[in-house]
């Protein structure tokens, strides 16, 4: 059950109808938004309920035998070692025996072996590192274990995050659950903005150039290289609106049911560092490793060799998160390799941190050139198709000139570039949260008009639901 579709809207009139005159009966409030989410989760594939149920029951008792036990450590090492167990099944089992079959045949060993039939879950890579974060935070001392079995379960299935985050810590979550609050007209009229905003960038702009540059990446060897270079961009941009896209839609769902999730991007493309990215690309991600693994590996406590160690290690690790392929870890390793060359040699290069206009513009520049470039390996199906792609990037200097369509789409992706600039500067959404029901209004009604204007034949999945 997609967001932009029909069934959706249906269902979440239907659950917004049913719940909202039932907060002050906290118990069946409850319920009824969990039984919401099992059946919106089930409705991708029921047999994976027992799943997330499974996931749910054993973390939440790992939760309350941190208080009985004297052996805490193991308990979490048990923790870990499942739910991870559960992930790699599930998500890694036949990548790794591709990888085996790609060394046997490589050494010319008699023998591979056999892919299972194994359908990946959809959602469980969030919803496993949401619920890892609840009990290493219970283990650390600083959650302390939920009782009610009925509230942990909807922290896991809660339906607005449960398929593509943001993945909202369980502090948050019962903060808002143990406190509710009267939204006011304005919070309320904010929460459609967003979900409007999120349905123009998916369906208008994220669709759209999907649209555009979808078949140069479906046939690789008889694009141009420049239209293959459009194509590179086309996607940088078609994958932040189509995931902020989402996360608006899922952040004003979750505000119009009364939960107030954190952000989870805020205009990554303005970066002038691969840091500062990562602090506006998918921020709830970015903190879940910060917090979760690269402090755990010793963090920069350790000196200036592990702390480059451990950025190489946490990213290399998000990439292969993202999916069973080398291309995400040779993703992960080119952010990582950059984290941990800003942090040395950059950080010597007598004023590269300026703050002079020019050097500012040189280094968002190569942020955002280098981002680009990482995404190649993000987009293309396989390490094959990067290469081809790598290999267009090479003969830029033999293309010819750029065909009509191509220069649309070239001169779309400036726009966009500066849309970004422009909302960054202004703070478009905090403006518009504080803005009176007026503005509120007739930015919705703005969206609306684009959505029926400008939405294309053209409508691909969201990106992150693979994940």
């Amino acid at each position: 059950m997609n967001f932009n579709s029909w069934a959706f809207v249906l269902f979440f009139v239907v659950v917004y109808a049913a719940t909202a005159p039932l907060r002050r009966y906290s118990t069946l409030h409850k319920w009824l938004l969990l039984l919401a989410s099992w059946y919106f989760y089930a409705s991708w594939n029921w047999q994976f309920l027992g799943l997330i149920l499974f996931s749910t029951v054993f973390d939440w008792w790992i939760g309350l035998h941190f208080a009985r036990t004297t052996h805490r450590r193991r308990l979490i090492v048990f923790s870990v070692i499942a739910n991870l167990g559960v992930l790699a099944f599930f998500k890694y089992t036949n990548f790794l025996i591709a990888s085996a079959n790609g060394v046997a045949a490589a050494s010319g060993a008699g023998w591979s072996l056999t892919p299972l039939d194994i359908l990946l879950p959809v959602g469980i890579s969030f919803y496993t590192f949401q619920s890892m974060s609840y009990t290493i935070d219970v283990y650390r001392g600083t959650l302390l274990p939920r009782r009610s079995l009925l509230d942990y379960a909807l922290f896991i299935a809660f339906f607005p995050q449960l398929v593509a985050g943001p993945i909202v810590r369980a502090s948050e979550f019962f903060e808002e659950l143990d406190h509710p609050k009267h939204l006011p007209h304005k919070e309320l009229a904010y929460a459609l903005i967003l979900i409007a905003f999120g349905f123009v960038k998916k369906v208008v702009f994220a669709d759209s150039l999907a649209a555009a540059a979808d078949p140069v990446w479906d046939d690789l060897a008889a694009a141009q290289p420049g239209a293959v270079l459009l194509a590179i961009y086309a996607f940088a941009f078609q994958i932040y609106f189509d995931f902020s896209g989402y996360t608006d839609i899922a952040i004003g769902i979750a505000l119009l049911l009364g939960f107030r999730f954190p952000p989870n991007f805020n205009y990554p493309y303005v970066a002038t560092s691969l840091q500062e990215f990562w602090r506006r690309w998918h921020m709830t991600l970015s903190r879940w490793l910060r917090d979760y693994l690269y402090i755990s590996l010793g963090g920069n406590r350790l000196g200036p060799t592990r702390t480059q160690v451990n950025l190489m290690l946490t990213m290399l690790l998000g990439g292969l998160w993202h999916g069973a392929s080398w291309n995400f870890v040779i993703w992960g390793g080119i952010h990582g390799l950059w984290l941990a060359l800003e942090r040395s040699l950059l950080a010597r290069i007598p004023g590269w941190q300026s703050e002079f206009v020019g050097m500012r513009l040189l280094r968002w520049a190569v942020t955002f050139h280098l981002v680009c470039f990482a995404w190649i390996f993000f987009r293309a199906p396989d390490l094959a198709s990067s290469l081809v792609v790598l290999e267009k990037l090479g003969s830029l200097a033999l293309a010819g000139s750029v065909p009509g369509p191509l220069a649309a789409l070239a001169s779309a992706l400036l726009l966009f570039t500066l849309m970004h600039w422009i909302g960054a500067r202004i703070s478009l959404k905090q403006r518009l949260g504080e803005a009176p029901l007026l503005v509120h209004g007739a930015a919705t009604l703005a969206c609306l008009l684009l959505l029926v204007l400008f939405t294309p034949q053209y409508s691909a999945p969201f990106i992150y639901f693979q994940f």
